[in-house]
């Protein structure tokens, strides 16, 4: 199988060691010359995690761009710095992929986001749960009518940071929303498309000092009513606690926990369980209506999302990002985090 060549510029970010990791893991598809620590981004992050590019060249920028063959940048900086550095590789012709969310200045995404889709590049986003495997059957059933009219969505992220992590929040206004609740806004809007309102409710709790905004809530108007998405560092035993429950007509889905973990002693370790609660198992069974549940994995949670960018970018999957969704996407999640108003379409 043909491979990509790429190069991975930034280790500060959260994913940034998993994402390497799952480079060199699928080197069927990718072909990795090394990684950039761009002179600007911190390196804190990835100093506790250099382990995972032990053995891989550190180029600079200008190597990297000008290796021989190059066609892909992977842009795990710093928050601050990924809108900077994915312009820097769709100018340079290459295929890019972004983790979440990309910078918290809505006019150098919103022109990154058009340079990219002039250029025809082939761009990813950090967003795993879009290939999370109970996600995507969530998706098909929606699109075949199955869950009926959409009513609410209800989605948390939740867990427990320590308080340098809490504290390292207030860098970003919205904290937790800007930093995991991203993945919430993505998840509504693909169920339910653009709010009418968005409003943010974040706030800082103060414990042990820390100064960040470590709980995070957002509520977005629909036409039925309104969606919940709620993601707190200050919750303990938060993690088997994040989930998504999509409330239609037809049916009732619940993923719960999203995603956790299983002991495989392989990379793919974690698990999701789907709940479908069909009208008619209300009309047969009542309030004790519970549905049908299915497990999904082990998987890898980057795996997937990974191998995908690549097969876009080799020409194997057409039509694989919708940038205008990807634009509106950014406004809704600086919205939620109450960086900037809410402008409906």
């Amino acid at each position: 199988m043909k491979k990509l060549k790429v190069v991975q510029i930034g280790g500060e970010h959260d994913h940034a060691s998993p994402i390497v990791n799952s480079l060199r893991r699928q080197s069927d598809l990718f072909d990795l010359i090394g990684y950039v620590l761009p002179e600007d981004d911190p390196r804190g992050q990835f100093e506790a995690a250099k382990k995972a590019f032990d053995g891989l060249p550190l180029l600079t920028l200008e190597q990297a761009l000008n290796h021989p063959g190059l066609q892909g940048a992977v842009i795990e900086t710093s928050e601050k710095n990924l809108t900077k550095y994915a312009r820097v590789a769709v100018d340079s012709g290459l295929a890019v992929h972004m983790d979440k969310p990309g910078g918290d200045t809505g006019p150098a995404y919103q022109d990154l986001m058009a340079a990219a889709k002039a250029r025809g590049a082939v761009f990813s986003l950090g967003y795993m749960y879009r290939f999370n495997p109970a996600v995507e059957k969530l998706m098909a059933m929606k699109e075949r009518g199955e869950l009926g009219e959409i009513v609410s969505v209800e989605a948390q992220m939740n867990c427990i940071h320590n308080p340098a992590k809490r504290d390292w929040l207030k860098k970003y206004k919205g904290g937790m929303m800007f930093f995991l609740g991203c993945h919430l806004i993505d998840l509504i809007l693909q169920l339910q498309g653009e709010p009418s309102e968005i409003l943010p409710l974040n706030a800082c709790s103060g414990l042990d000092g820390a100064e960040g905004e470590d709980f995070g809530l957002a509520l977005l108007r629909y036409a039925r009513g309104w969606s919940i998405a709620k993601t707190s560092a200050v919750e303990l035993g938060g993690f088997m606690r994040r989930q998504l429950v999509v409330c239609g007509t037809k049916a009732t889905v619940e993923l719960n926990p999203i995603e956790y973990y299983v002991k495989t002693g392989t990379p793919e370790n974690q698990c999701v369980d789907m709940v479908v609660t069909s009208a008619e198992d209300c009309a047969r069974r009542a309030w004790n209506a519970r549905g049908e549940k299915q497990t999904f994995g082990p998987v890898n949670r980057y795996d997937a999302m990974m191998r995908a960018w690549a097969e876009a970018a080799l020409g194997m999957r057409p039509g694989f990002v919708d940038f205008d969704y990807e634009a509106r996407l950014h406004k809704a999640v600086l919205a939620a985090s109450g960086i900037e108003p809410w402008r409906p379409q």
